[in-house]
């Protein structure tokens, strides 16, 4: 049977498959090549000027999977409406707890928009609602930085997650996918403590920035062990947050700090004993960001997908 989104006069399953992998290809061509290409002509070139600029064109290149997807699928407005949607709840959740509570609302929405919309999307959320919210917050060299980090916290839970789905049943014993995660990232720190240790390296020294690199490569490694997609349940999704904003949003931040710190000074390299004392010192911050999103997300995560799920439905709007 046709499908009745799918543009008729593009109508063709080879073609669409086709279009679908030069998809796939931009959006790693876009994280891999230009996104950190971007980012080092404002670091290193403009020397941190201009950065407007920069996160115009960052949010121009986020948007090129949605300009390849065009080819394939023709965006309905209801389909726009509801990232508009999305990227209004970041910016207003972020503004509201950042003035009232001290929770991180924003971060938890764009792990929720990653899981509601599909990866594409995340990513765009991410990167657009922290463009916004750093009009009301400050805009700066840190924030091309914070998209990329906001926008890849959107991709990866879209990756990771299946597609929301309200008659699905939620048996956190059975998710081996889960566990399997979690068991990487654990494994890889006590890989890292142990390295530490019979290296005979300063643990006060370097233990801040062997949380984020053993972090990271236990998440990498659980992800590519991953043979199911993680389940959307509140436990399952709270600690996602809080892995995926203290590794790669505080990973990128504390390191974002050290170039921009570099580029003014108009240093030429990496300082390995300042970047050593930067992730020592963002590790309570991270932690209570990452902390609080995960509670936000503990709290009202279920609820929240419920309800853009009964928007999908209602619609017909699927991931982008």
């Amino acid at each position: 049977m046709r499908n009745k989104y799918v543009s008729r006069r593009n109508y063709d399953e080879e073609k669409i498959k086709k279009n679908i992998l030069k998809r796939k290809i931009s959006v790693w061509l876009v994280i891999i090549i230009l996104i950190p290409t971007l980012l080092y002509i404002s670091s290193y070139v403009l020397r941190q000027k201009h950065y407007l600029f920069i996160s115009m064109f960052m949010l121009v290149a986020v948007m090129l999977p949605f300009f390849v997807s065009f080819e394939y699928k023709a965006i309905r407005a209801r389909e726009i409406v509801l990232f508009a949607m999305m990227v209004s709840f970041c910016v207003s959740f972020n503004l509201l707890c950042a003035h009232t509570i001290p929770l991180h609302g924003g971060s938890a929405v764009v792990v929720l928009s990653g899981i509601a919309l599909g990866p594409e999307a995340g990513f765009l959320t991410g990167a657009l609602g922290r463009f916004i919210c750093n009009f009301f917050d400050g805009q700066g060299p840190w924030t091309p930085w914070q998209m990329v980090s906001w926008g890849l916290i959107g991709f990866i839970s879209g990756v990771v997650f299946v597609r929301y789905d309200l008659r699905g049943k939620k048996d956190l014993k059975n998710n081996s996918s889960f566990i399997t995660l979690i068991a990487s990232v654990i494994l890889f720190e006590v890989t890292g403590y142990l390295f530490v240790v019979f290296t005979g390296r300063d643990m006060a020294d370097t233990k801040g920035i062997m949380l984020y690199i053993f972090g990271l490569a236990g998440l990498i490694t659980g992800g590519l062990l991953l043979r199911k997609r993680l389940k959307t349940d509140s436990i399952v999704m709270a600690v996602f947050t809080f892995l995926v904003i203290f590794i790669i949003y505080g990973g990128i931040m504390n390191f974002a700090a050290l170039i921009m710190q570099s580029s003014y000074t108009k240093g030429t390299g990496i300082n390995l004993a300042a970047l050593k004392a930067l992730y020592i010192t963002g590790v309570p911050y991270d932690i209570m960001h990452a902390a609080t999103a995960a509670l936000c997300v503990f709290l009202i995560g279920e609820p929240f997908l419920k309800k853009i799920e009964r928007v999908q439905i209602k619609y017909g709007i699927y991931r982008m």
